[in-house]
């Protein structure tokens, strides 16, 4: 199942971005460019001629949007830091995917390999293919790089339940998963039970 936007699978991960904005962007335009949440403020400010933050992370692509450059991001990077009972997610992992490819694996191993151009549907699993071990490389590369320039680390994980149940939000808003398990031995007769 594909819920809350939580797996590495096209149904899940692809979701189309509209821009309407009349005075700068030309109407009707399709563009198959790979975009991710991180990247709309960036794109956003600087198509009001407003500053990007440098601490900012995400890409600017308001070129891209006005017309006036093709050349796009060349991958995009997910993340989930704890797992999910309510949809099946057992586990933290990060992910890639380039125009072609879906890499995504937990912090022990790699997890799906997709080629999107032979399989569009994603029914042949790549990543135990020996024929595939060069591609895998190639997107395990991308993948380091991605954590890299993210700061993101496998450590930042956690295998608590935090999500399940509304724990993270349902009785204050936690900003760590350490801050959610500190209230919850706190208050015990508040944690939903599983």
């Amino acid at each position: 199942a594909a819920r809350l936007k939580r797996k590495p699978w096209e149904q899940s991960i692809r979701v189309p971005g509209i821009v309407r904005y009349p005075r700068r962007v030309k109407p009707g335009q399709r563009l198959d460019t790979l975009l991710t949440h991180v990247d709309l403020a960036p794109t956003l400010l600087a198509l009001c001629g407003l500053p990007i933050p440098s601490e900012m992370q995400g890409s600017d692509l308001s070129q891209i949007v006005l017309g006036k450059s093709k050349k796009g991001p060349d991958s995009a990077f997910f993340q989930i830091f704890v797992p999910y009972a309510g949809d099946g997610t057992e586990f933290p992992w990060r992910g890639v995917r380039t125009d072609r490819y879906m890499y995504a694996r937990s912090e022990t191993k790699p997890w799906v390999l997709y080629d999107l151009r032979k399989d569009p549907d994603e029914v042949k699993n790549l990543a135990a293919n020996v024929s595939a071990a060069s591609i895998r490389v190639e997107m395990e590369k991308k993948l380091s790089e991605w954590m890299n320039r993210t700061q993101d680390s496998w450590s930042i994980n956690s295998m608590a339940p935090v999500e399940d149940k509304g724990r993270l939000y349902r009785f204050e808003t936690f900003y760590t998963i350490d801050e959610y398990l500190k209230w919850e031995a706190a208050n015990p007769s508040l944690v939903p039970k599983d």
